[in-house]
């Protein structure tokens, strides 16, 4: 650091302002950032029961509080030899003070390290305090101000990254997440096996692991699913009672259904979705009419399917809720709708569903990343 002298105006050597100059970015700028929490928590702690009563006796700490923080960094870089140690004190303090108030207003938040919200913050300060005064002290030069500036430019330019790097991690801690959910299984996965639905989410649920497929085709027609043989209706079976069809009910919203579905849903987006939930073991020794006995559930089966109703609509009767079919391998899977899907689809989804094959799952896995 050129901006750093040989020796300080105290007779000590170079190492040591390095020495003070790291000590403030690692040590201050990280215990600086934990100052907003604080004031933040004694606001919440003065039950005065007037809020702009709070605000007034909170704001002297806030503003006694970040004069010392100011202070105290300037004689620091002072007695280091940083040029004008003020104006970069005063970056030090602010970057360290607005970096945890921005990761708390971001979604996701980033959590670069293992732990809670205060711990990754002081990471967080840590690094961009360092990357400003980096920049404060190389590019300082005598009373210029292009050292300040360019530290300012440095803090924002971290600050403005935040929001991309919280969604780089949560993109990373999905992946990771999806590959441990489908290799930790325990249980066969039901695959849905054509090539205009492709897997996108998965999420370990109650009873099962619930898959979510969407579908390329523009409408989500029954015919983007493949019949294998059986027609989507069949003229001498009975259809469930009160199931609506495509000219009475065109889509079926997502509703509450089977073992686990509605845990940790998170309202996908997509325009044509649905769930294949794969049953746990334990659950598929119940067989497919597990719970049919519960109040408000109606079960009729179907072509070896067996329908499952819940609720009450008021202009079609029991709500078409979840179709539920048993593999080769003797488990239980059901698919559930996520979005507006005809009915049909359901039906023809669910004939289509087979027992995944030895060492599928790591294509299951590129799929999911893949969507």
């Amino acid at each position: 650091m050129d901006g750093v002298l040989t020796r300080t105006a105290t007779g000590r050597p170079r190492v040591a302002a390095v020495g003070a100059l790291l000590a403030v970015c690692l040590v201050g700028a990280p215990l600086m950032s934990l100052f907003p929490g604080a004031v933040w928590n004694l606001a919440l702690s003065l039950d005065t029961g007037r809020p702009e009563l709070a605000t007034l006796l909170v704001t002297p700490v806030a503003v006694g509080g970040t004069v010392l923080m100011v202070l105290f960094v300037a004689a620091v870089l002072g007695l280091a030899g940083m040029p004008q140690p003020t104006p970069c004190a005063c970056l030090v303090a602010g970057t360290s003070l607005a970096t945890p108030l921005v990761m708390a207003l971001q979604s996701p938040v980033f959590r670069p390290v293992p732990g809670d919200a205060p711990a990754n913050a002081m990471a967080v300060s840590a690094v961009v305090a360092t990357s400003a005064l980096v920049a404060c002290a190389v590019f300082g030069r005598g009373r210029d101000h292009g050292g300040v500036l360019s530290g300012v430019a440095v803090a924002a330019a971290g600050l403005m990254m935040l929001p991309l790097a919280a969604e780089h991690t949560r993109d990373r801690s999905t992946e990771q997440r999806s590959i441990s959910q489908i290799h930790g299984f325990g249980h066969t996965i039901a695959v849905l096996d054509h090539p205009r639905w492709d897997p996108v989410r998965v999420h370990e649920v109650h009873g099962g692991l619930r898959m979510t497929y969407v579908a390329e085709d523009a409408d989500g027609s029954p015919s983007a699913v493949p019949e294998r043989g059986v027609p989507p209706h069949d003229a001498d079976a009975e259809p469930p009672r009160e199931a609506p069809t495509a000219e009475d009910s065109p889509t079926v919203g997502a509703v509450s259904a089977g073992p686990g579905v509605g845990a940790d849903r998170s309202g996908e987006s997509w325009p044509r979705a649905l769930h294949v939930l794969s049953w746990t073991s334990e659950q598929s020794a119940e067989g497919p009419r597990s719970g049919c006995g519960y109040p408000g559930v109606e079960c009729t089966e179907r072509d070896e399917m067996v329908v499952v109703h819940r609720g009450i609509d008021s202009r079609c009767g029991p709500r078409l809720s979840e179709v539920r079919v048993r593999l080769d391998d003797g488990s239980v899977a059901s698919v559930h709708p996520s979005s507006a899907v005809a009915p049909e689809v359901l039906f023809a989804v669910a004939r289509t569903l087979r027992a995944e094959n030895d060492g599928e799952r790591s294509a299951l896995v590129e799929e999911v990343l893949r969507g």
